[in-house]
């Protein structure tokens, strides 16, 4: 019997992995959830996996290679940076995310904490709260139709929000070196370079990935390139915005407001940090993805990629599968296909 094992239940609590679990089996396929938290309770439960879901595990080549039957790894979320994706590709491991299945979640969110930094509500909210029914409190607002909306990254979110947005008139602009010229002119989006998005816009909502060269993206010397009184939203990932430099700007008033579904160093943020004594920042956990439908489409998108790659088909999902595309003509040809 074929075997799937969840390494890190612990990192996505509050779900129902039943929804797996169950899917799976109706194909022959043997579930385990773990709570691994250690590379050598990882090599015990699935050193004879031939699937294995993961969260945040280091998924490199040296923990590939005690995995003696895995074919595919499947990271639970769009990011997919835990993995050793080239180690992945030389063990001939599919490498599966889940690039779409919270997309309306995280946009709504995203243009939540827009409209909610925009109109001070939560701000409001608070000050209320401790007796000020000033009306005025803080920093002053402006209709959305007359602001410019900047976007890092234009992935399948930020299109998402792109459509959210429209009925508000903002003019739109997004950097992002991956996409095509077309994709952009389809949604009314001019495409511009990351120094306009910063110096131009009014409003910036981050939609990239994290990686070696977004780490800090939004820092001391790129909140200096911004407009005095810009906002910040980040619903992509924590460390692509140093925290102790936003929360300088933050105090500052060179950034009006802030709003983070994402935070650097998370959840292990110090209780002291100044970022916390700005009342001019919404402060989420990450919440962006939850809902009834995500969770469904999470298990179910997660466990077809499962059966999909044992089956020796190429999921749509497959982030390596260029590379990986001879061991699937392997498959397909040890099963006759």
């Amino acid at each position: 019997m074929l075997k799937y094992v969840f390494l890190d239940s612990q990192n996505l609590c509050g779900i129902n992995y039943g929804i797996t679990t169950n899917f799976l089996n109706k194909f022959g396929i043997e579930s385990v959830i773990a709570r691994c938290k250690t590379n050598e309770e990882i090599i015990d439960i699935a050193a004879d996996a031939d699937a294995v879901g993961l969260v945040e595990v280091n998924m490199n080549g040296e923990l590939m290679d005690k995995l003696l039957k895995c074919k595919v790894l499947v990271r639970y979320g769009v990011g997919y940076d835990s993995i050793a994706v080239q180690d992945a590709t030389e063990r001939d491991i599919a490498v599966c995310n889940l690039p779409d299945y919270c997309r309306p979640d995280v946009a709504t969110h995203a243009l939540g904490l827009i409209l909610d930094c925009n109109r001070k509500i939560t701000l409001h909210d608070r000050r209320l709260r401790m007796g000020d029914w000033n009306g005025h409190y803080g920093y002053r607002t402006k209709r959305l139709s007359s602001q410019k909306l900047g976007l890092i990254g234009f992935g399948n979110i930020a299109r998402e929000l792109v459509k959210y947005i429209k009925p508000f008139n903002m003019d739109v602009i997004a950097y992002d070196p991956r996409r095509k010229n077309d994709v952009f002119l389809e949604f009314g989006v001019r495409k511009t370079c990351l120094n306009e998005v910063l110096e131009k816009s009014d409003i910036i909502s981050i939609h990239t990935h994290l990686t070696k060269e977004t780490i800090h993206l939004i820092n001391k010397e790129s909140i200096a390139q911004m407009k005095d009184g810009v906002i910040i939203v980040n619903t992509a990932s924590g460390a692509i915005v140093s925290l102790d430099d936003l929360a300088e700007a933050l105090n500052s008033g060179k950034v009006k407001a802030a709003g983070l579904s994402v935070i650097e160093g998370e959840p292990n943020v110090p209780p002291e940090h100044p970022i916390f004594s700005c009342e001019n920042a919404i402060l989420n956990p990450y919440c962006t993805n939850h809902s009834v439908q995500a969770e469904i489409e999470q298990h179910i998108k997660a466990a077809k990629s499962v059966i999909d790659v044992l089956r020796g088909k190429l999921p749509y999902n497959c982030v390596n599968k260029q590379d990986i595309e001879k061991w699937y003509g392997r498959v397909r040809l040890m099963n006759g296909a």
